[in-house]
């Protein structure tokens, strides 16, 4: 049995008219009934009662119909679907990021995504550096976005955008009266940082800017997300250099100011596996560079 006689049983039990039923799929007329002539053969029992008046389905006929409906449908849906897949205007991608992707990245992308390729379905999962590369090596995301340092084989690493680190202070009037931070001045202050990981990234950023200013922090205090560390800040546990970006997250008790020039950069990355080609995932990286040129 053939998908196609599916479709022109289909249509000939719709219009009980094989002229028409020809005319709608686009098919001479006795192809048509040669056809709907197999299915029966094939299937052991008539389908339609033909006179010279009319066509009608016989019972079994009219049984066949109902199944033969979905199947043809569901098999028009699965043509229609893998059409698109192979376009990469359908699918799913799976993304992973980190809460400084978050706030910018993530959605300007998937924004502009969206009214690319509205039919496509998206997962995101926020992980940490380290749980995305797991996560991308079972492939169970197809991408992440990242501010480590990528050095593994097989994997391809794409620079988004860079935005400068601020310095996130209690509301206090020493801070407040300051206009820009210069990291030696605040150095007694415990340091709120997010957790350091294997490879290298943020963590590493800020201990960087600090050595450069040739301090020390007195302490230094780590959490797991920004935010986290914003909400330590607010309550007087010391001080945070955050992205600039964040300065959107507003605290009562929390006032951001820029830093003395040159002020660190943070850099968020794409990250994939070099052996996933998948269009759709092709696409979404094309829509990346054309939301963020480089």
């Amino acid at each position: 049995m053939e998908l196609r006689q599916l479709k022109y049983f289909v249509a000939t039990a719709e219009e009980l008219h094989f002229r028409k039923a020809a005319e709608r799929v686009h098919v001479a007329q006795p192809a048509l009934s040669q056809a709907i002539h197999q299915l029966e053969e094939e299937i052991g029992t008539l389908l339609f009662e033909r006179t010279n008046r009319k066509v009608i389905l016989t019972p079994a006929g009219r049984v066949f119909y109902a199944r033969a409906k979905v199947m043809a449908d569901n098999a028009c849906m699965a043509v229609r679907e893998a059409r698109g897949v192979g376009r990469g205007d359908a699918g799913t991608i799976a993304i992973g990021f980190i809460s400084t992707a978050a706030l910018k990245v993530l959605p300007a992308a998937l924004r502009h995504f969206k009214d690319v390729i509205p039919t496509a379905q998206v997962e995101l999962c926020e992980l940490g550096p380290g749980e995305q590369m797991d996560e991308l090596a079972r492939g169970h995301l197809d991408i992440g976005l990242t501010i480590s340092e990528v050095l593994d084989e097989g994997y391809r690493v794409l620079e988004i955008c860079r935005e400068p680190l601020i310095a996130a202070l209690p509301d206090t009037p020493a801070f407040a009266a300051l206009e820009r931070v210069d990291l030696r001045a605040v150095s007694g202050e415990t340091v709120i940082t997010p957790l350091r990981h294997p490879r290298r990234g943020y963590y590493e950023t800020v201990a960087d800017a600090y050595r450069r200013a040739g301090v020390k922090p007195a302490n230094i205090q780590c959490v797991r997300m920004i935010q986290t560390g914003l909400m330590l800040v607010q309550a007087g546990l010391g001080v945070s250099l955050i992205p600039e970006s964040f300065t959107q997250i507003q605290l009562k008790g929390v006032i951001y100011r820029p830093l003395v020039d040159p002020a660190p950069e943070i850099a968020v990355s794409a990250v994939w596996r070099q052996d996933n080609e998948t269009p759709l995932l092709q696409k979404f990286i094309s829509e990346f560079i054309e939301v963020f040129p480089r």
